[in-house]
């Protein structure tokens, strides 16, 4: 249903023209009428239909492109679903349409996407990618409106959307060690781009507390089978474990391969090890997993509002933003207090935490835009 401005004023108790004032910034209003129209405003849900009528008039054609690497199949290709699938939920609710470019050899087609913007009359770029660092320089100078998601460009010259992988990895250590435990094990990969920052989170955060990592267990790649393989084979040395009580999974298949293998090596879990993930993609997380949700499907929402920022306020020379976003802890039933603690006070407690979710924000307040960073000029 569509909400106006004598729907905002009745419920805030206000005048008409009191809202219109409040809303353009167009006469001293008071701090408390002020808070209250935007409150009622935003619970009404008008400050989203203002916004999403500007971006209408702003953008109204999109050229999203891939490369070769950005598949869709596998183990550890959810993620690039949640991205994608995220993507196209919020270009519907902001009735923006979508022309794709794929590329055929590796990294992007830089003149297929100049002849699709052209031919579309799209108003930019959107770069899918799986991770890491891009080498967008050819794009770049085409000048055409460009964001990143999920990927940085290696030179920061385009603006990006990422997650806040090492925070999430930080909030997952964080998160077991509230249950008590104080030796933890990581269990990766190794040369995975995305997973880089996960395992760099897991290693400041151990330093930062003054734990103990036990040796890491490396996995052949990203996915069920294989994390299942690394930790039946780790079980199976005289040194086990070493001592660990809890694995930290830098990804969410590698926590249910982790699982099984544990299962199957009669071990229960959380009673004799805690297990907990790291991505939260509902599509890939097992039953009652703790995890660490990265918010890929969220990504689209930053990623188009600066770009809709940048199309209304074009500046010759710009520094180039950077949006980290927020992580969510899922407090699942594989976290428990170490063999023989009683469960801890602080939480971790996998029969007070069961089904609970709590949100954290990454460094610089969290939620939506975690972090900003600008850098560089261009």
């Amino acid at each position: 249903m569509k909400v106006g401005v004598r729907d905002v004023a009745r419920e805030a108790g206000v005048a008409v023209s009191t809202v219109s004032h409040v809303l353009n910034g167009t006469a001293s209003i008071s701090r408390e009428v002020r808070d209250r129209v935007l409150a009622v405003a935003r619970e009404l849900g008008y400050l989203d239909q203002r916004r999403a009528k500007a971006t209408i008039a702003t953008m109204e054609r999109l050229v999203v492109a891939f490369d070769r690497g950005f598949v869709t199949s596998g183990d550890a290709a959810f993620r690039n679903r949640a991205l994608y699938l995220g993507f196209e939920q919020e270009c519907e609710r902001r009735s923006l349409k979508i022309a794709t470019s794929v590329s055929d050899g590796h990294g992007v087609d830089v003149d297929d996407i100049e002849r699709i913007a052209r031919a579309e009359k799209a108003s930019g770029v959107v770069v899918m990618s799986s991770g890491g660092k891009l080498d967008l320089s050819e794009l770049v100078k085409t000048g055409l409106s460009l964001v990143i998601m999920n990927g940085e460009e290696q030179l920061r010259r385009a603006d990006a959307v990422v997650p806040a992988n090492a925070f999430a990895a930080s909030m997952a250590v964080r998160h077991l060690v509230a249950a008590g435990h104080n030796r933890i094990l990581v269990l990766g990969t190794a040369g995975r781009d995305y997973l880089t920052p996960r395992r760099i989170g897991f290693a400041e955060t151990v330093e930062i507390l003054g734990i103990t990592a036990a040796e890491a267990i490396v996995a052949s790649e990203d996915g069920i089978e294989a994390g299942e393989a690394a930790v039946a084979s780790r079980l199976r040395e005289s040194t086990g474990l070493d001592g660990a009580t809890a694995i930290f999974c830098l990804s969410d298949p590698l926590a249910e391969g982790a699982l099984k293998a544990l299962l199957t090596a009669g071990l229960k879990v959380p009673a004799d090890v805690s297990v907990i993930g790291c991505d939260g993609v509902r599509e890939m997380q097992p039953a009652n997993l703790a995890t660490i949700n990265v918010g890929y499907e969220h990504l689209a929402k930053s990623a188009l509002s600066i770009m809709e920022t940048r199309l209304m306020v074009p500046k010759p020379v710009r520094s180039c933003i950077l949006v980290e976003f927020g992580a969510e802890l899922i407090a699942g039933a594989t976290v428990g207090p170490p063999p023989g603690k009683p469960p801890s006070q602080r939480g971790g407690g996998a029969a007070r935490t069961r089904g609970r979710r709590y949100r954290h924000g990454s460094i610089g307040g969290g939620g939506l835009h975690a972090r900003l960073v600008s850098d560089r000029f261009h």
